[in-house]
């Protein structure tokens, strides 16, 4: 069932962008009596369609969903290089992030500049919306930074961590089972190149632990798909 995150109803009814009627109306054909999942200030509701033109659309029921972590994550993800970030943020979206933050770390290659930010977190807040229609998921996560290394210390969470591949502390999965409900989880991910040295220790400095992701050594892309899926498997399974 098609899934639309909606920003405004109005008397019992969702009101929907220009992007979203073309692709009711003409993408999915849809005609009356279909149905489709809205999500409306993170609640989910069952709609069904009136009349195509204009596009008028019921709401049925109020949805009881449970698709999402008990816990906000953010992921920090130090800029890769190529179109990994893309799938980085479709697939950290699908794991149940709540917010990615990009960070300029010393050996990232990438760059995103004051000229070309504004065009790329367009597009990259795009694949997240559409990757939390596919996943079912009632909320989107947000990508409205990029900051540089030296600012990791603005942003605080009840258990920060830092992927290090020369840590030799494998006990990553308990660090995760002794998280409570509702409590804040930051993960920071390097970019190919890794961290240096004086890196870790500056995120030490933050309150920052660092971890080990295995005893093999992950793409950038790789150990962010691992670190989440082992956050939402052991807190989904507590």
């Amino acid at each position: 069932m098609q899934r639309y995150f909606i920003e405004e109803i109005d008397n019992g009814r969702p009101i929907f962008s220009k992007e979203q009627t073309h692709h009711i109306v003409n993408v999915m054909r849809m005609k009356s009596g279909d149905r489709i999942t809205i999500v409306y200030q993170n609640e989910s509701f069952l709609c069904e369609l009136e009349n195509n033109n204009p596009l008028s659309m019921k709401i049925i029921e109020k949805l009881n969903e449970d698709h999402e972590l008990h816990n906000d994550v953010t992921l920090l993800y130090c800029l890769p290089k190529g179109e990994k970030l893309e799938l980085v943020v479709q697939k950290a979206t699908e794991l149940g992030v709540n917010e990615i933050i990009l960070v300029q770390s010393e050996r990232c290659i990438a760059k995103i500049t004051k000229e070309n930010k504004d065009k790329k977190l367009l597009r990259l807040n795009k694949i997240a919306l559409e990757a939390s229609e596919q996943s079912k998921r009632t909320k989107v996560p947000l990508i409205k930074e990029v900051i540089s290394y030296k600012e990791l210390s603005k942003f605080h969470f009840d258990h920060q961590f830092i992927a290090y591949e020369n840590e030799g502390d494998l006990s990553f999965k308990a660090h995760i089972e002794a998280i409570k409900e509702n409590e804040s989880i930051g993960i920071l991910i390097g970019s190919e190149g890794g961290f240096s040295p004086s890196e870790v220790e500056k995120a030490k400095e933050a309150g920052y632990i660092s971890v080990s992701l295995g005893k093999r050594i992950l793409r950038s892309e790789t150990a962010v798909f691992y670190a989440l899926s082992t956050i939402g498997f052991v807190l989904e399974n507590k």
